[in-house]
């Protein structure tokens, strides 16, 4: 929830002749995170604001002065953990060994799995000492914590009398008023990835020319994103200072500038961002990153629709409110790029799924994959588990290169093997996938599998000096030369495909492209005739030097 008018309620207190008595206008803040917790006899209405210079001035002198005062009692807001309505406060004296209170704030719904359940501030306060408060206050890294999804709990120790006049202060999770992005720093990087289900960061270096083009394009997208009111906790666009943040830069391998990183619900995505650099395409990525990743199905007809040329992970449940649906949900928002999500529930999937026992299934894409069918046999209630095992199904051993997905490609830095075909050549694209899977998926950290429509792709062919006509066909791409597999029927042999890596891997392509085929005898060095292998044509698909500030050459 953002808050641009000013809050109708406005806490009146006085102390020590001070009245403070004036309207302000209160919004969150990413560096003055506060809560004003039970002023007065005033109920709590937990929001978060951002204060004007001389009404923070009168705090400072209020709770300066709450230093000197020996007794303590702290104000208490009863039953708020399943609480809908506003604090309801009561005054509890400490015993004589408890000298601090403890405040947590917890923003989340109860219970906390509960689907689409309403998302407000939990109060609650208690009587504590020096020695115990701070252990609970450095549970919570050190002030705030993620505890479930989007659910976090801030904690601290005030000392003084009727110290609930305190203003807490932590690292705020979100800058919804603040022009442009977010600043992102070592200290509130895990804060702002752990409290938002979707987190955009721009990775920048201010000496470079591409960052500083992007920056205001970028901070005019993040005010965009706030306009568009999305509930607190859906989004934040941040920056990253590489520079200033080299940790940050290192843990996630930034190698260029500008780099655009998607993270949804604390993880990086697969992919970054390689689209459009405009406010509108960044206002519309993020829309479209917010918008449910699983369709739901009303009967068990409807699946037979599905596309052959998709991946497919379909989940048969109970209900939607189950907390296994949520961890599923969870899962599918990081690898909707990569797999088509479903779900059906109470009568559209009883019949797939024992009662009370909630099933999840892959589906490959039939069309040019051999792959049977897997029902998940692991922990639905373990993200870390069930992640893995849709990443392992949806994201397979031979991928299909397009002109859209070619820079990142290139950018993982492996060799590229790859069958051009012709679009609607299925049949090669199904025993290329079976050659690879039963005999080369050893070699997956070495090189990237891929297939490519030789009608969208004519130009690297016609290097190699083929066209159209002679598909479909294999090559390797090792980013300095092109290298083509003799004969294609000789997939078919055992090994032959295999072979062909580990001439490569040996030199011995590079070297038979220069000199011809290694003699059987010693030949004389006058006979042998020079040649030169063609070119790689897909390095020239890599990130451009015209958009990049590349730290070191990726190929």
């Amino acid at each position: 929830m953002m808050y641009d008018q000013p809050i109708p309620w406005v806490p009146k207190v006085k102390y020590l002749g001070v009245t403070l008595d004036r309207r302000m206008t209160f919004r969150p803040h990413i560096k003055t995170f506060v809560g004003y917790v039970c002023l007065g006899r005033a109920q709590i209405n937990g929001f978060f604001f951002k204060m004007t210079k001389s009404a923070t001035i009168f705090v400072f002198i209020i709770i300066t002065s709450f230093l000197e005062v020996l007794s303590l009692e702290c104000y208490v807001c009863e039953n708020q953990e399943d609480n809908n309505g506003k604090c309801v406060n009561t005054i509890k004296p400490c015993e004589h060994n408890q000298d601090v209170c403890l405040t947590e704030i917890r923003w989340g719904s109860t219970p906390y799995w509960s689907q689409g359940a309403k998302k407000q501030y939990y109060i609650s306060k208690s009587c504590s000492n020096k020695t115990e408060c701070p252990k609970t206050r450095q549970q919570n890294m050190p002030l705030c914590t993620y505890i479930w999804y989007q659910d976090w709990k801030c904690s601290d120790c005030c000392l003084g009398d009727r110290c609930n006049y305190y203003i807490i202060l932590c690292h705020s999770f979100y800058n919804p008023t603040d022009s442009g992005a977010v600043q992102i720093t070592q200290s509130n990087l895990d804060m702002v990835l752990a409290s938002n289900e979707v987190v955009f960061i721009n990775f920048y270096a201010e000496w470079c020319k591409f960052s500083n083009m992007l920056m205001p394009i970028f901070d005019d997208a993040a005010d965009e994103v706030t306009k568009a009111g999305y509930d607190t906790g859906k989004v934040v666009m941040g920056k990253v200072d590489c520079d200033k943040e080299g940790a940050i830069a290192t843990r996630f391998h930034i190698t260029k500038y500008p780099t655009l990183k998607l993270f949804r619900n604390g993880l990086p995505a697969k992919k970054e961002y390689r689209g459009q650099r405009s406010v509108e395409a960044f206002a519309e990525f993020i829309k479209k990153q917010l918008v449910d990743p699983i369709v739901t199905f009303s009967s068990i007809k409807e699946l037979h629709d599905l596309s052959d040329e998709k991946r497919h992970i379909i989940a048969y449940m109970d209900r939607r409110d189950q907390p296994e649906y949520d961890v599923i949900r969870k899962v599918a928002a990081s690898l909707k790029d990569e797999c088509l999500f479903h779900a059906g529930f109470g009568d559209a999937s009883q019949q797939m799924h024992p009662p009370g026992q909630p099933i999840v299934v892959f589906r490959a894409d039939q069309k040019t994959s051999t792959e049977p069918d897997e029902t998940y046999r692991g922990s639905l209630l373990n993200f870390d588990e069930l992640s893995s095992w849709v990443q392992e199904k949806c994201i397979p051993l031979v991928r299909e290169i397009t002109f859209e997905n070619a820079e990142e490609l290139t950018e993982e830095g492996l060799p590229f093997l790859i069958l051009f075909h012709h679009p609607d050549d299925t049949k090669s694209v199904k025993k290329y996938k079976e050659v690879i899977m039963s005999e080369l998926e050893s070699e997956k950290q070495n090189v990237n599998f891929l297939t490519a429509d030789g009608g969208r792709f004519e130009h690297p062919l016609h290097h190699l000096g083929k066209s159209t006509s002679d598909l479909p066909l294999i090559a390797i791409d090792s980013f300095r030369h092109m290298y083509l597999f003799p004969d294609y029927k000789d997939i078919e042999k055992p090994g032959q495909l295999k072979q062909f890596l580990l001439d490569l891997y040996s030199g011995k392509l590079h070297r038979e492209f220069h000199y011809g085929p290694d003699p059987v005898q010693e030949a004389i060095a006058s006979d042998v005739k020079v040649t030169t292998p063609p070119e790689s044509t897909f390095k020239k698909l890599a990130p451009s030097k015209n958009r990049y500030t590349l730290l070191r050459d990726e190929l």
